[in-house]
C-alpha cells in the first residue's frame, strides 16, 4: 500500500491506484505528518465495472450532480458517473466508486481502455482518469465531517505566521484577494478552494488538500487560521465584523454539505457551529485592487 497524508488523515492506496497517471497529483502529499483516521482508496476490477454500475443505478438515488449521483446501496454509497461526464471526459469513459458507509473503504471502477479525442484543436490518446476530483472527494470530505474535519469553498493564505481564508460564491473573488495579498503582502498562497479545517489543541487549523484544480495548488500545508472573509462586490472597500448567527449563514452556503447522509450533516452542522462560534468573520465589500488587501490586513492583524 502506497500512503499519503492530508489535513491529519492518512489515505491508502494499492498498487492498481497509486501507479495510475492521474495519481500524480497525490505525490505532493506523501510526507509523513501526524494523522488521527485513515480512507484507503483500492481499484476495483474493470471487467466488472458493468456489473457494478448496473447494480449500484438500481439502488435508490439520493443526491444528484451534473457529473455524477449518489445511490444508497444498503451497506454503503455508490457514486455513478453521469452521462454529461463521459462526454466530458470521452464517450463511453465510465467511473463508479464504491464506498463504506463511512466512507473510509473506497473501491474504484474505471473504464481501462484508452480513447482517441479531440481537445484543444489535437488529438489525443487518453485514458480515462480516476475521479479524484468529483466522487473520491466528496466521499473524503463526506468522511472527514464524521471524523471532525470541515472542507470550505475559499481560498486560504499564511500571513505572518496565521491564516486567512476567503470565502464567497463562484466568481466572487475568492482566488482574487489571494492572489493580492500574495502580490502586495508577501503572504503565501496555500489553497484556492476548499482547504480542509479542523480544530486541533484548541485552535482551528486550515490545510491545504489535494483537490483544489481551479488554481493547480496541491501543497501539503497547514497554518492556524485568524480569521474568516466573507465577500461582496462593491465600487469602494468596506470592511465589518459579522456576530455568529450571521456567520453560520454564510456556512450553510459555504461548506461542503453531505446533504445525502444525515449522520454526515449532522457532523456538519455541529462543526459549521463551532467554527461561526470561535473564529472571526468579516464581510469585505471591494474592489479587486491592493487598497482592499490592505484594509482587511490591517483590520484583522491591527485592528
Amino acid at each position: 500500500m502506497h500512503e499519503y497524508y492530508f489535513a491529519n488523515y492518512r489515505l491508502l492506496t494499492d498498487d492498481g491506484t497509486a501507479n495510475h497517471k492521474s495519481m500524480k497529483r497525490l505525490a505532493n502529499f506523501a510526507a509523513p505528518m501526524p494523522y488521527t483516521h485513515t480512507f484507503t482508496l483500492r481499484l476495483g476490477d474493470a471487467n466488472a465495472l458493468e456489473e457494478v454500475r448496473t447494480r449500484a443505478l438500481g439502488c435508490p438515488m439520493v443526491y444528484e450532480t451534473e457529473y455524477f449521483t449518489i445511490h444508497d446501496t444498503g451497506h454503503g454509497w455508490a457514486f455513478v458517473n453521469t452521462h454529461a461526464d463521459e462526454l466530458r471526459l470521452a464517450e463511453g469513459a465510465r467511473n463508479v466508486v464504491l464506498c463504506s458507509r463511512d466512507y473510509g473503504e473506497m473501491t474504484v471502477y474505471i473504464t481501462d481502455r484508452f480513447f482517441d479525442i479531440e481537445r484543444y484543436g489535437h488529438r489525443l490518446h487518453l485514458q480515462p482518469s480516476l475521479p479524484l476530483s468529483g466522487p473520491v472527494m466528496a466521499a473524503c470530505q463526506a468522511g472527514m465531517v464524521l471524523r471532525d474535519g470541515l472542507s470550505l469553498h475559499a481560498s486560504l493564505v499564511e500571513k505572518d505566521g496565521f491564516g486567512v481564508a476567503f470565502l464567497g460564491p463562484s466568481g466572487m473573488g475568492k482566488s482574487t484577494q489571494a492572489k493580492l495579498w500574495e502580490q502586495y503582502l508577501g503572504a503565501d498562497f496555500i489553497i484556492g478552494d476548499r482547504p480542509g479545517l479542523r480544530k486541533i489543541d484548541g485552535q482551528w487549523i486550515g490545510f491545504g488538500m489535494p483537490w483544489d484544480g481551479k488554481d493547480a495548488i496541491h501543497r501539503q500545508t497547514s497554518v492556524p487560521v485568524r480569521a474568516l472573509v466573507w465577500l461582496s462586490q462593491a465600487k469602494e472597500n468596506r470592511i465589518a465584523p459579522m456576530d455568529p448567527v450571521q456567520a453560520m449563514s454564510v456556512m450553510l452556503k459555504q461548506a461542503m454539505m453531505p446533504v445525502w447522509d444525515d449522520r454526515a450533516m449532522d457532523g456538519a452542522t455541529a462543526l459549521m457551529g463551532a467554527l461561526s462560534r470561535e473564529l472571526p468573520m468579516f464581510h469585505l465589500r471591494c474592489l479587486p485592487d491592493e487598497a482592499a488587501a490592505r484594509l482587511t490586513y490591517e483590520t484583522i492583524y491591527k485592528g
